[in-house]
């Protein structure tokens, strides 16, 4: 091999070696933005299904960003409850029409006798980063929990 080749060959190892540095230098924050925030889906006068029994459509991060916040809606409208003595059956996660909304149905089981609750809130985001999951308006609340004991 000649020393010309063996020039040529360094150069296009450095420049291949150059963009795939470059790629992760870009592409890697975007994974993490994009696993960490909210799905946003643009639609006109529908609802868009993100979690339930047939669509799992969000990462187990957002799945538990979204059970937080069902908890902590809970929390401010009818608690403080001692989450320690429910368990979750199910989180349902609806996309809503306005930006940043989301319809949420989170079913507990309570751990003393057995009784399923349902709790229903429509809540927005005031940023798309779950990391943030406390800071959401509350837009409508329905709960079993007022119902039962803390």
């Amino acid at each position: 091999m000649s020393e010309e080749t063996k020039k040529k060959k360094m150069n296009i190892i450095i420049w291949i070696l150059c963009a795939l540095i470059a790629l992760g230098a870009f592409g890697i924050p975007k994974i993490y933005h994009n696993y960490h925030s909210a799905p946003n889906y643009y639609s006109v006068g529908q609802k868009i299904p993100l979690e339930n029994s047939k669509t799992h459509k969000l990462n187990d991060f957002q799945k538990h960003q979204f059970i937080k916040m069902a908890k902590n809606t809970i929390d401010k409208k009818d608690g403080p409850y001692n989450w320690h003595n429910y368990k979750t059956v199910s989180i349902d996660v609806y996309k809503m029409n306005g930006f940043h909304e989301y319809g949420l149905i989170y079913k507990i089981k309570s751990k003393s006798n057995n009784e399923v609750l349902t709790n229903s809130m429509i809540v927005k985001l005031k940023s798309s980063d779950l990391l943030q999951y406390h800071k959401v308006v509350i837009k409508s609340y329905s709960s079993e929990m007022s119902l039962s004991f803390k």
